[in-house]
């Protein structure tokens, strides 16, 4: 059974991918000897949030789809909210903590939306017909149709 990694796998990969990247361009680029370090400690701790934004947005959703529809929006819709005022703390920290580096932080929490963009062009392309299955979503027990 050859069973694709979950897609928090495969973002947190794509995420540390970006990162690996934009560090060693860093180094390249930044001639300071102490720069280089800040602007990591930056990479390192908006990538770790980006990470971490990508749990709490699947645990969002697993919880989501287990209620009723409006009842699932608004709770949504909050937990949506509260991850951009964690985004906005970590960049206020990143800004006033100077060992930490905020153009760092701000390309660490960029490389999620890299990451889930590349994410889309790895997918291979749904079917017309919907003859597709979603693996992730499956229950063990079969629902009844409505059709």
């Amino acid at each position: 059974m050859n069973k694709k990694p979950s897609i928090f796998i495969q973002l947190s990969i794509k995420i540390i991918g970006i990162l690996g990247i934009v560090f060693g361009l860093g180094l390249i680029l930044i001639n300071d000897p102490y720069d280089p370090w800040v602007f990591a400690k930056g990479l390192l701790f908006g990538g770790l949030f980006s990470i971490l934004k990508v749990k709490l947005m699947e645990s969002t959703m697993k919880k989501a789809v287990k209620k009723d529809p409006v009842k699932a929006q608004s709770y949504a819709s909050l937990h949506y909210f509260m991850r951009y005022l964690l985004t906005g703390l970590v960049l206020v920290v990143a800004a006033l903590e100077p060992s930490i580096g905020i153009f760092g932080a701000i390309i660490g929490i960029l490389s999620l939306k890299l990451a889930a963009y590349l994410q889309g062009y790895s997918e291979k392309s749904v079917p017309k017909d919907g003859s597709v299955q979603f693996v992730e979503w499956e229950d063990d027990e079969e629902e009844a149709s409505d059709f």
